[in-house]
This record gives structure tokens, C-alpha cells and sequence, in this order.
């Protein structure tokens, strides 16, 4: 018979972590181990699993397995306790190398899930936490607690003036969770931006996140009392380097030119003062960087490979200058996050340049992160899904008056819902979407317009139903309503609400 707990070099790697966010540093080993052995137990899922955060990965494959603990240490006099719990588990006996073996598999999956529940709650909370049987779970779809109901997650928008009814939105239930938010500058937009994003936060017990880009001029960013009631870290770019790399986790040649691929096609469709030339020299660039830099390189290693390429400055050296040299993105000795969907993040970028870069290389690491998560759950009864993070860009009209940023930010949205992603675009006026190169209507479940003086009634008639005759009079009143009331659409019908404050 076996008499050994062996950990793979992935367990011994959480097992360090899992020391550490326990703050059971000066603890043997098999503590933290019989911990993940109910914590595993407790889950009720197979404990066959996978990892799929990248920058772990990176770690694993540094990481020697060096944990093989006698099969008494870990026991401790219990063993007759450990096979009941396991034949309990599987409705049968559960003894000899099949029982330690199950064991080894049930202590490594505990460790995974503890090393992704403590990226938020640590130590002795999150030993209380989970023996309450509370949902620890924070960071990915494999450790999420299989659940049959899915909450709606409602927000209170405000009141009906006509009515003084309460106006109240079921963000998860829609087709489509998304929202355009349109207003002018002194119209309340602001204001109510940050209302919905603290609400949703608190109707969801923080299990919702979002991540925002303070676009314009950093009064989101200074808001602390904000920040506070939203749970939100700040990242000020200015200050400190985004805790990204977009070049991390390709290994095979293949995953490598594909990411190659994608990153020039965010450049070239960003920015348009790219051309062909550019666009292939930075193509090579970032394969040579891929050869020359392991495991994955950053965009210094990207910018010395386009001097060798081409010495010249043009247009593409213009571009990612200030990304190296204003130091706006994580380089290889840096930290960098291993998940950005669990993170609630204010973004401050309205200091820098290149802002719109920034933005869509954050919004494809968000998208790539959804896809991977895989298919959000979804109540059948009230088709509730889980939403899993709002990205919101504010002065939206920089991206959806570009007809190649818009076409990228479009795809996004069609693409996030099913994954449990939100899209919350806060911009002007209702001209902003009145473009042909940008289908926003059927995407958009929630358009609040604030005070604004738009030039056009098409968007307005064809989102809200409208004659146009009516549509031209409505156009007229938006430009007459006080800070903090906005039209809205509520079962097809106009009404005019004081948003809540």
C-alpha cells in the first residue's frame, strides 16, 4: 500500500501560496493540507481540475514538487475518519492505494481552491468564512459553488416624475446588460455613473465587479468616498505601471503568431497612422521578442527589436515610445495580475497618452479572461445570468467615432454577455451613436439620456419606438431638463425620471 502524500509541482506550488495567505508561514505542512482536504470536500465537485491562469502557469512550470509527506502525518491518528468521509463521498469503500491516492487528489484540489479563494479574504476570516459555509469562492468558473438559483441583480435607477413611483432595473435578466448613459457636461452624468456602479457592487455583496477608466479628468480617481463604497483599487498610471502583460502565457508557435496577430490589429485598428510596413515590422518584432525573451517578453523587448528591424523613427516607434519609456505597462520583473475579471478596478488614464490604446489592450485581456471562464451560469426559471464584470468607458464617444475602434468595441459587446460581462458606455450626447459603422441599437438594453443638446432624432426614434414627429419633440425636451432627470425607455415607454442620489 501507498504511504505517501505526493504533491504535483502545481500543488506544491499553491501549497506555498496557500501557507502564506493563511499566514500559517511558520506551520507544518500537513495543517494547511488536512484544511484543503475539507475545503475540497466541502465544494462537492470532482477534483479533477484544470488552471487556466496563465501567470500561474508561468510560476508552476519554476515550481519542484518536494512535498511527499508520510500518509501518518498528514492522518494524525484520523485515518479512520479520512476514509469515512471519502467513502461518503463516493457511496462506497474506500481503502489501499485507491484511498490515498483520492486523498492526494482531494488535498491538492483543496489547495487550488484556497490559493483563488484568498486573493480577497485571508488569514483567520477566510478560515471562519469557509467553516460557516460561506462562498469563499472569488476568482474563477472552476472553484465557483454549483448554484441552481442565480439572484436578479436589481438597481433602483430612481423616480418616475409623473408617478413618484420607483424605477427599478433588472440588470441580469436583459438580453443584453448593457447601458448607454448620455449627457452633457454639468447634466449629472457623473454622478449617476458612480451611483450604479457603487449599487451594483452592493445589490450584488460584492460579487459583481467592474473596472472603469477615468477618461477626462480624474474626478472619478479622487473620488475616495466613491472608491470606499465600491470596494475598488486604484491603479494611476501616471504613478504606476498597469499590472498587465499582453504577451504573457503563448508558448507554442502557433499561440505566439496569434497573439502577434492580435496585438497588431489592436495597433493598426487604434491607431490609424499605422501602415503595412508598420504593421509587418511589428509582427516580427514581437515573434523575435518571443525567441529572444522567455518565457514572454514586454514591450521593451518589443521596441529593441523594431530598432533592429528598422533604426529609423516613424510612426509605429511614435506609438509605443511612450508605452516603454513612461513606463505605462508592467515589465517582466514587475507585478502583474493573474486574473482581471475579479478585480474591481478605477483606472486613471486622463494624464497620459495614447489612451485609447491603453484601453482596448485591457478591454481584450477582459475579453480573453470571459472566454476562458467559459459560459456564465443562468437561472432557468428567471434566465437571471451571472454577471461576472462591467467594463465602463467613459467619454465613449473617442472610441464609437472611429469607425475600426468601433467595430473592435462592437464585437466585444456581442461577445461578453453570454460569458458574464457588461458593457457601460457613457458618452455626450444620443449623436454619439447615431453612426453607420456601429449597430449599438440592438445591443443596448439601457439608454439613459441625461440633459443634452443632440443635432439628430435618429437614434432616439428608432431605440425608443417613436414617429418621427415625436422623436424631433423629444429631441427638443433634452435639452431642457435639469441636472439629474433623464428620459428612459420602460416597456416601451417614454418616462422621465429624477435619477437617484
Amino acid at each position: 500500500m501507498k504511504d505517501r502524500v505526493k504533491l504535483t509541482d502545481a500543488g506544491s506550488y499553491y501549497l506555498n501560496n496557500v501557507k502564506r495567505n493563511l499566514k500559517m508561514s511558520g506551520q507544518d505542512n500537513y495543517i494547511p493540507m488536512r484544511i484543503a482536504f475539507a475545503r475540497s470536500l466541502q465544494v462537492n465537485k470532482d477534483p479533477n481540475f484544470v488552471d487556466k491562469n496563465e501567470e500561474t502557469l508561468e510560476k508552476i512550470n519554476n515550481t519542484k514538487a518536494k512535498e511527499q509527506p508520510p500518509l501518518t502525518t498528514i492522518e494524525q491518528g484520523n485515518g479512520l475518519i479520512f476514509r469515512a468521509l471519502l467513502s461518503q463521498r463516493y457511496k462506497r469503500k474506500i481503502d489501499g492505494d485507491d484511498y490515498v491516492d483520492l486523498l492526494s487528489k482531494h488535498i491538492e484540489h483543496g489547495l487550488y481552491i484556497i490559493n483563488y479563494d484568498t486573493e480577497k479574504l485571508k488569514g483567520y476570516d477566510y478560515l471562519v468564512a469557509i467553516s460557516s459555509n460561506s462562498n469563499a469562492s472569488t476568482a474563477t468558473i472552476e472553484i465557483e459553488p454549483e448554484k441552481k438559483d442565480i439572484s436578479i441583480l436589481s438597481v433602483r435607477i430612481g423616480i418616475n416624475k409623473a408617478t413618484n413611483e420607483p424605477i427599478i432595473f433588472d440588470i441580469n435578466t436583459a438580453n443584453n446588460p448593457h447601458f448607454a448613459i448620455m449627457g452633457g457636461s454639468g447634466s449629472g452624468k457623473t454622478y449617476f455613473l458612480k451611483h450604479l456602479l457603487t449599487q451594483i457592487r452592493k445589490n450584488s455583496h460584492d460579487e459583481t465587479n467592474f473596472i472603469i477608466f477615468d477618461y477626462k479628468d480624474g474626478d472619478i480617481a479622487q473620488d475616495k468616498d466613491f472608491l470606499q463604497n465600491s470596494n475598488a483599487e486604484l491603479i494611476d498610471i501616471k504613478k504606476h505601471p498597469l499590472p498587465l502583460n499582453v504577451f504573457m502565457g503563448a508558448k507554442t508557435d502557433k499561440e505566439q503568431k496569434e497573439r502577434a496577430e492580435r496585438i497588431v490589429e489592436i495597433v493598426k485598428n487604434v491607431e490609424a497612422n499605422i501602415g503595412k510596413v508598420q504593421e509587418n515590422n511589428l509582427y516580427n518584432a514581437i515573434l523575435n521578442a518571443y525567441k529572444n525573451n522567455k518565457p514572454y517578453p514586454d514591450f521593451e523587448a518589443i521596441k529593441t527589436e523594431l530598432e533592429l528591424i528598422n533604426p529609423k523613427p516613424d510612426s509605429l516607434t511614435s506609438v509605443l515610445r511612450p508605452l516603454v519609456d513612461l513606463n505605462y505597462f508592467a515589465n517582466v520583473t514587475e507585478k502583474i495580475y493573474g486574473s482581471w475579471t475579479n478585480k474591481t478596478l478605477v483606472i486613471d488614464i486622463h494624464e497620459i497618452e495614447k489612451k485609447e490604446l491603453i484601453c482596448y489592450f485591457v478591454l481584450n485581456q477582459i475579453n480573453n479572461e470571459l472566454k476562458q471562464l467559459g459560459v456564465a451560469p443562468q437561472d432557468s426559471n428567471t434566465n437571471a445570468r451571472k454577471i461576472r464584470t462591467f467594463i465602463v468607458i467613459d467619454e465613449a464617444h473617442k472610441f464609437l467615432s472611429n469607425a475600426k475602434r468601433a467595430k473592435i468595441l462592437e464585437n466585444m459587446i456581442r461577445e461578453v454577455r453570454s460569458t458574464g460581462g457588461a458593457i457601460v458606455l457613457a458618452s455626450q450626447s444620443p449623436d454619439d451613436y447615431d453612426k453607420g459603422h456601429f449597430n449599438f441599437l440592438e445591443l443596448v438594453e439601457f439608454p439613459i439620456i441625461l440633459k443634452s443638446t443632440p443635432s439628430s432624432h435618429k437614434f432616439i426614434e428608432q431605440k425608443f419606438a417613436l414617429t418621427a414627429t415625436k422623436a424631433k419633440t423629444l429631441l427638443r425636451d433634452i435639452g431642457s431638463i435639469e441636472r439629474g432627470e433623464a428620459y428612459i425607455n420602460e416597456n416601451n415607454k417614454i418616462i422621465l425620471v429624477e435619477l437617484t442620489k
